[in-house]
């Protein structure tokens, strides 16, 4: 037998030697192969034909050298050839027709699987393989399409247990998914992989999702947002809008805290920190002007009570070191001896305790003479605030009635 591709003895039975067969199954070629099968059948056919005439050709040449004979020993095998021909002819032209419907078909599943119509591709290549139902390129894309469609599906299932909480089934399917496109490098996975970053996308983004309800400070949050920030797509941009929404609500909540314990600048720094995150928060915008607001009325009324505060202060000194003691009696009595006893007592009106106190005392006679003067110290020596102290004391040699009169007292603050 001979190779009817390249003409070496001694080929299999399909006339096709190894080195062709192999070399068709490297190019892939869905034409070659199908032209290759074609070759053997028109191959076939013509020896059918051939093996036909020389059937025909054996009883002519027992019929004599008549001219009868020679006739239809010419005759009969020419009209043989001419059948044969036709038929070659229309086997040709109809194995022609089905070669190129089968190409049309092939190129348009490749198209689909290339667009991920994995489906429809499958389906061309069917409606192909019931034509040709022996090449190997169409049988081989098949079942990478068919893979191909296996791993979208998967996706899918993928993609409905992430909408319906189920993260972690959801993510065990994606990590099967993408370890088995690690191992395949045709481009007819292009749209699986694509499709796969998109599921990944997503299942960190409801990842991140389902924290958010848990995270109660600034910081936390922030860091989620980093995350969700480097990855893309409208779920992502949905997720980042409702991190940064609960930013800039627990920076106000935070802001109205501080406000009402008058820590103006840590509520400013709090309303800022929040706009860092949210800048076109209208709510927080508005608030850091109120906290503005408040802060300067707070300053200026600050400002007034400490003035009124030193004003009172000054005042306060004045009189505790001017009237910090009143006199609430006093009584001066002549003895036997003609000494006049002298007694009283005071009150501390001072805002502060004071000590050592001491009172001078003059005495005049019924008349109104200036007589002298003399000293008496206040006991206890120690006198709390609104605390009363006594005095008495003696004045010699009068020998009259006298009058006395507390003129001056003198004390140390406490």
């Amino acid at each position: 037998m001979y190779c009817h591709v390249c003409g070496t003895k001694n080929s299999p039975a399909d006339n096709t030697c190894r080195k062709c067969r192999t070399k068709l199954k490297e190019t892939g070629s869905t034409e070659e192969q199908i032209w290759a099968e074609t070759a053997i059948d028109l191959d076939k056919g013509t020896q059918k034909a051939l093996d036909s005439l020389s059937r025909q050709q054996q009883p002519a040449s027992k019929q004599g050298n008549t001219g009868q004979g020679r006739a239809f020993s010419w005759i009969i095998p020419l009209l043989l050839a001419v059948a044969v021909g036709g038929l070659l002819t229309y086997y040709y032209k109809l194995e022609t027709g089905i070669n190129a419907e089968v190409k049309l078909l092939h190129q348009q599943a490749e198209q689909a699987a290339l667009e991920g119509k994995y489906k429809e591709a499958l389906q061309l290549l069917d409606s192909a393989l019931t034509k040709r139902p022996n090449y190997d390129a169409l049988i081989q894309d098949r079942q990478i399409t068919a893979k191909a469609f296996n791993l979208m599906n998967q996706l899918e299932e993928a993609s409905t247990s992430l909408k319906t909480g189920k993260l972690s089934a959801g993510d065990k399917t994606i990590q099967a998914v993408a370890k088995t496109l690690m191992e395949r490098e045709e481009p007819v996975f292009s749209k699986v992989r694509a499709v796969l970053n998109n599921r990944k996308v997503t299942l960190a983004v409801l990842k991140v999702k389902k924290e958010i309800d848990s995270l109660t400070t600034i910081e936390a949050l922030a860091e989620k947002l980093d995350t969700i920030s480097n990855l893309k797509g409208k779920e992502a941009e949905t997720v980042e809008k409702q991190i940064v929404d609960k930013l800039a609500s627990i920076s106000y909540k935070e802001a109205e805290q501080q406000v009402k314990q008058k820590n103006f600048t840590t509520a400013l720094q709090t309303v800022d920190q929040g706009l860092s995150y949210a800048p076109e928060n209208e709510k927080l915008t508005s608030y850091r002007e109120r906290v503005l607001s408040e802060k300067r009325a707070f300053e200026k009324a600050e400002a007034d009570r400490i003035q009124l505060a030193e004003q009172q202060a000054a005042e306060e000194d004045l009189m505790n070191r001017t009237a910090a003691v009143s006199v609430v009696n006093v009584d001066a009595t002549l003895d036997m001896y003609g000494d006049l006893y002298i007694s009283g007592s005071l009150i501390n009106n001072a805002t502060r305790p004071i000590s050592s106190v001491t009172v001078l005392i003059d005495i005049y006679n019924i008349d109104g003479v200036y007589l002298g003067q003399t000293y008496a110290d206040v006991y206890p020596s120690w006198l709390d605030v609104g605390e009363e102290g006594f005095f008495e004391t003696y004045y010699y040699g009068v020998y009259e009635e006298a009058e006395i009169s507390v003129v001056n007292a003198t004390w140390y603050l406490e």
